[in-house]
């Protein structure tokens, strides 16, 4: 059963007539239309599915979704939105869902205002709930994001040398990104280095100089195909200036190595949480930030780790385990990797080594 139909057969069960989707994210997932927010809309009906573009992405939508009736706007239409509320109204269809979470309020409004006779309602989370278990297809894509990000980061190893930059670092990075067939950055890179910027867990990256005894910590990831990857590695140059320094890498490693251990289906998402919140705690420190997320078409989707997640972890979930430390005056450390949830444990998608890589 396709996407579109999952969606299709859950909408009517809860008694709706159509949905509007908005998002250029679901859309793609839904449809493999691969225009992005305010270039297309999404109706569901009960008979059929309507994608409602314009005509510089007529040849596009035809040949990318051909499970749709593609509608180009025409002169008359004002947008997209006014062109999605005159399909429903001339649908005659009267409770309607739509992505509120998801969409401008006055491109709301232009739904609205052009149906006014049907009712609109926020959509339940449908697609977020299919979008967190990955098919077949979309694990390879996201395999080979992961491929590229970790090729990526041995090459730039190379590159990292007391006197160059974060700016400097960040910006040859996009360069192996795009030269193994990423499409650039899928969310802004952290580059954060030495006692005062390394402790700043979301880091942008300035033009301070390395010097030796740093610790660096990258945060990166690059797209394939839409899909995309999420690492972290932080990495001395040369011997780091204390022995702190390497009691937190020390700590951070053992923790995310004991959250990893116990992913599985059907494990409740806050034990993880629990178990390396409680380590890092035991030595001394804290985590001022999540401990891990979902990704796939967007850098962060759910489920997110959390002490208050009710949910268990599902078959063929993708989640990253991200504990890090950050001591101002000292360093910043945090490691990061992607694992694909199975049955009984989960495959970490990279390969590199979570020991402190000293250049």
């Amino acid at each position: 059963m396709s996407k579109l139909k999952k969606v299709q057969e859950r909408m009517i069960a809860d008694g709706y007539d159509a949905l509007v989707i908005c998002d250029g994210a679901d859309i793609k997932y839904l449809t493999g239309f691969s225009g992005e927010y305010g270039v297309s809309t999404v109706v569901i009906s009960k008979d059929k599915f309507y994608l409602i573009t314009d005509g510089r992405f007529e040849f596009q939508a035809k040949e990318e979704v051909p499970e749709c009736e593609v509608l180009i706007m025409n002169g008359q239409q004002r947008d997209y939105y006014v062109a999605t509320g005159d399909l429903l109204k001339e649908l005659n269809v009267k409770a309607v869902l739509i992505q509120t979470d998801k969409i401008f309020h006055r491109d709301y409004l232009s739904v609205k205002n052009s149906c006014e006779s049907a009712e609109l309602r926020a959509a339940p989370p449908y697609i977020e709930e299919l979008r967190q278990v990955k098919t077949s297809e979309e694990i390879t894509l996201i395999r080979e994001a992961c491929r590229i990000s970790e090729r990526s980061f041995y090459a730039l190893l190379d590159f990292i040398k007391p006197g160059v930059t974060e700016i400097d670092i960040a910006n040859e990075l996009e360069y192996q990104f795009r030269s193994r067939g990423g499409s650039g950055f899928c969310f802004e890179t952290i580059v954060a280095s030495g006692p005062i910027n390394g402790a700043n867990c979301h880091a942008t990256p300035s033009d301070r100089k390395i010097e030796a005894g740093d610790f660096i910590t990258l945060d990166f990831g690059t797209a394939y195909k839409g899909y995309c990857s999420d690492m972290t590695r932080t990495v001395a140059v040369g011997r780091p200036h204390n022995e702190e320094m390497l009691k937190i890498y020390e700590t951070v490693k053992v923790a995310k190595k004991a959250g990893a251990a116990i992913l599985q289906a059907g494990l409740p998402i806050a034990e993880v949480d629990q178990t390396i919140r409680k380590i890092i705690g035991e030595a001394g420190y804290t985590v001022p930030h999540g401990l891990g997320h979902s990704f796939g078409l967007y850098i962060h989707e759910d489920p997110f780790i959390s002490a208050k997640n009710p949910n268990k972890f599902k078959k063929n979930a993708i989640t990253t385990i991200e504990p890090g430390i950050y001591v101002p005056g000292v360093c910043g450390v945090r490691i990061e990797d992607d694992y694909l949830i199975g049955e009984s444990s989960a495959e970490r998608l990279q390969q590199s080594t979570n020991e402190l890589i000293i250049l």
